[in-house]
């Protein structure tokens, strides 16, 4: 995410373009020989607002640096969280859910999925997310109302979903081929849409096509090309396990409401034939894709990283759940079964978001080492070039993918309990997850220390201890404003009342 910020900053300071982040660490220079993002455009542009306020706060009180960056970085996720929540809540009552049902679900999107935890980090994977939501809610809007503002918007949010990551053009085609199959027999109405859908779209088209050249000197030039080759040609059948059914990364693990989704989502595709075809035509092309990716997990990440682009339009199957597959249940069951499944839901989220995910999995890969033996990664997919290690190559990672002693979660829960207790790594590794395979002691002495909460609070209360009081305000602020949207939400789902 270095690189993805970097570029709003310099945007910000001087309109720039060029970084000095090089990530990967290999890639080619361009234009004028500068170094620039390899990602998209729109990943930038969301962190544009706090980019600018790190800069005008800067240049009028400088020693609040350590506190404003943080703080600032979070800005865009978070606000694109609570957009995803709000188009999760209008796609369920344009499905026919109750109004009481799609706000309860929307809070479990919110708190008890991998969602809280994208929201919280400058990644891109929240706005993949958030704008995948929004063209997929936007086709089935199109295909009930195919006139000239539902085309607009079905324009505006491909385009953005289009700047968001170049693969999610996919979805964007799989939208167009649904559209134009619906709509075959009413040319009118199919060149109405089209027209109007490219008067939204083109220009965001060419804005990716302009970023392209002003980097690469080439409008179809993404800066991933030498990286396609190298990573794709995986078995669809490794990522397809390994994203669903993996001890260490599968989705459910890190997203339990899933599974009474999962369950729920045949009454949903049964009651609402076009949510299904729109599923089949949009997502599944890109999970298939995504399955053939050699690292599939997007390690290093919090779970299956790829997944999480799909994770609330796969969540509407909850309300098929709570309205169809268990409406005839004992309320005291259904209730239990739900809130149980909720309550571990968010006690995974508390985990990823307690600690940086890249402390454990850091540990991991060097009790890895130590324990099963330095792999030879000579002939890695992606080279080694002296530096010990090849990324998220199978020869460093696959402890975290496949084998129960690594378990991301319970290896953070290991953590919090060892930072908690003020615990050092030889008297941390007494009770670390690997100890019930082995009793070997592991030298930790680089990776251990490193692990610390991730609250910004920590901020001014041991990094830069003059901006206390600012601080202190700031969590007055955040915690009034939380108990009074907490107070609202709870007040409207109570008065909601479906037509």
């Amino acid at each position: 995410a270095h690189g993805m910020w970097e570029v709003a900053e310099r945007i910000a300071k001087d309109g720039s373009l060029d970084i000095h982040t090089r990530w990967p660490e290999d890639i080619p220079p361009g234009r004028d020989g500068k170094t620039y993002c390899i990602s998209p455009l729109g990943p930038s542009i969301v962190h544009l607002p706090g980019a600018a306020i790190v800069y005008l706060l800067h240049r009028a009180a400088p020693a609040y640096d350590k506190l404003v960056k943080p703080l600032a970085t979070h800005l865009a996720p978070a606000a694109l969280g609570a957009l995803a929540c709000s188009l999760f809540f209008m796609l369920l009552v344009e499905l026919g859910a109750r109004k009481k049902t799609a706000s309860v679900c929307t809070a479990i999107l919110a708190v008890a999925t991998t969602t809280w935890v994208y929201a919280r980090y400058p990644y891109s994977e929240i706005l993949q997310m958030t704008c995948f939501l929004g063209l997929f809610r936007q086709t089935l809007r199109v295909l009930d109302k195919p006139d000239r503002r539902e085309a607009l918007w079905l324009g505006a949010w491909a385009g953005v979903l289009l700047n968001a990551k170049y693969v999610l053009a996919l979805p964007i085609a799989g939208a167009a081929l649904l559209i134009v199959w619906t709509l075959r027999r009413n040319r009118k109405e199919l060149a109405r849409v089209v027209g109007w859908a490219a008067v939204a779209g083109v220009p965001l088209v060419l804005v990716a096509c302009a970023y392209n050249y002003a980097r690469w000197e080439s409008v179809t030039s993404s800066g991933y090309e030498g990286y396609l080759a190298p990573y794709f040609g995986g078995r669809y059948f490794d990522g397809l396990w390994g994203m669903l059914l993996s001890p260490n990364k599968s989705a459910f693990v890190y997203s339990p409401p899933l599974v009474l989704a999962v369950i729920g989502l045949p009454h949903v595709i049964r009651t609402q034939r076009k949510f299904g075809l729109a599923l089949l035509a949009m997502a599944c092309p890109l999970f298939l894709l995504y399955c053939q990716y050699k690292t599939w997990s997007g390690d290093y990440a919090w779970g299956p990283r790829f997944f999480v682009w799909l994770l609330p339009v796969v969540l509407v199957g909850l309300y098929g759940f709570w309205d169809g597959v268990a409406a005839r249940w004992r309320p005291r069951v259904r209730i239990a079964i739900l809130g149980s499944v909720v309550a571990l839901g968010i006690g995974v989220q508390v985990m990823g978001n307690a600690l940086y995910w890249d402390h454990f999995i850091r540990v991991s890969i060097d009790v890895k080492n130590q324990w099963l033996g330095n792999p030879n990664r000579s002939g890695a997919y992606l080279a080694e070039r002296g530096r010990g290690h090849c990324d998220s190559c199978l020869e460093d990672t696959y402890q975290l993918l496949w084998l129960p002693a690594f378990q991301p979660v319970l290896g953070h829960w290991w953590l919090v309990k060892s930072i908690v207790a003020g615990d050092d790594e030889r008297e941390a590794q007494k009770s670390a997850p690997w100890r019930t395979y082995t009793t070997l002691d592991m030298n930790l002495a680089a990776t251990y220390p490193r692990a610390r909460f991730d609250w910004w609070g920590l901020l001014w209360l041991k990094d830069a201890r003059e901006t206390w009081v600012a601080g202190l305000v700031l969590l007055v602020v955040m915690l009034g404003a939380t108990l009074l949207g907490t107070v609202m939400w709870i007040r409207l789902h109570r008065a909601a009342v479906d037509p």
